[in-house]
């Protein structure tokens, strides 16, 4: 004999609520706020009854309320705060965004763009320059879309741009006048589109060639390809600062600070100083970038370059949104304006205790 079907009614009886609240839960009816214990009975009764909803929405109507965002990697904290303030801004305005992470592979970043061809979706971000540009242009051509990344990579686009040339500048003017006249940048790979830790480098690299020192001399690339050629696949975050950090260490490098390219990097090679019995900033500064949260941490104290992860996550999704919800009544008038958004940061280095001047050592040669 058939199981007679369950319904909304019976689920509400299970957990003690009206049908209309159980049905405003489970739709997450904009306005409707339910203590978190009514959401959770509400929740525990369709689990226990095998409650199965209908679906009562179509694609049209989800699609004019759900954001893409697809990002590199969620190993650095810049990308996790900056998805967070878009997720809070979008609920805020009345979307849900949904975020993928491509772990850097170009593989990875076609499967997901695939996906998204075949979803009800209204927007979409990119929080890098992807590498699929056959994928992107059928993207763009029917979604509006918002670019976060640096400079000059893209000159067609909405976009949010990121300086990292002057991140460099600005590390490398601060460190030269602490006197580390020899500094290592640690980073994640250089065989990418991702130009940003490029751009740091050439921004540290002006510095020290405007002050008259050779700048690929002082100012080292340390990345994954050159330092740790051994491994097939390579670290992200902390374990990579920590193993190539170690590794100049015990060679004896002659260099006084290390510059990562991100917070997470930068923790890593802390730690490896310290297990290597060294002192921060006695025998090494360190600076990070981006400026998240566990660099404000008291016992880290990282000194690092605020790029305004969250303020920007925030904009970019007022932007894309003020697009969505512009685009037909501006079609409609027809005497829309053709152009494209840019809109910039300026970085701003806050010091703390990872850095200081220079002792001056005799150093290996």
């Amino acid at each position: 004999m058939k199981k007679p079907r369950v319904t909304a009614k019976d689920v509400a009886k299970r957990a003690g609520v009206s049908a209309a609240t159980v049905s405003m839960i489970l739709n997450g009816k904009e306005g409707s706020k339910f203590p978190e214990r009514t959401c959770r009975r509400v929740i525990d009764a369709c689990n226990e009854l095998g409650y199965m909803r209908s679906s009562v929405s179509k694609a049209a109507a989800l699609e004019n309320k759900v954001l893409v965002a697809i990002t590199p990697t969620l190993s650095n904290l810049y990308y996790v705060h900056m998805v967070e303030a878009m997720q809070r801004r979008a609920k805020e305005l009345g979307y849900s965004l949904l975020a993928f992470n491509t772990f850097r592979e170009i593989s990875q970043e076609t499967r997901i763009l695939q996906i998204c061809n075949q979803i009800p979706f209204a927007g979409m971000f990119f929080l890098y320059p992807p590498e699929n540009n056959l994928l992107l242009q059928q993207v763009n051509w029917t979604k509006p879309t918002i670019h976060i990344y640096d400079k000059n990579v893209h000159n067609n686009a909405d976009i949010l741009e990121l300086d990292g040339f002057r991140v460099g500048t600005i590390i490398g003017e601060y460190l030269m006048g602490l006197g580390h006249e020899r500094i290592a940048l640690v980073t994640s790979t250089f065989e990418t589109k991702q130009v940003t830790r490029i751009r740091r480098l050439e921004g540290l690299r002006s510095v020290y060639e405007a002050h008259g020192l050779d700048p690929v001399q002082s100012v080292l690339a340390c990345s994954p390809e050159q330092e740790l050629p051994e491994l097939k696949t390579p670290p992200e975050g902390y374990e990579l600062g920590y193993l190539i950090a170690k590794r100049l260490i015990d060679r004896g490098e002659s260099v006084t600070a290390f510059v990562a390219v991100n917070d997470m990097i930068a923790i890593g090679v802390m730690d490896a100083i310290l297990d290597a019995g060294k002192r921060i900033p006695g025998d090494y500064s360190v600076c990070g970038c981006d400026n998240t949260s566990v660099s404000k941490y008291k016992a880290i104290s990282l000194t690092s370059v605020e790029c305004y992860a969250r303020q920007t996550g925030r904009e970019a999704v007022d932007i894309l949104i003020r697009k969505i919800e512009s685009g037909s009544n501006a079609s409609e008038l027809g005497d829309s304006p053709d152009g494209i958004t840019r809109i910039e940061y300026f970085p701003k280095l806050i010091v703390r205790k990872s850095t200081g001047p220079r002792e001056r050592r005799t150093l290996p040669k």
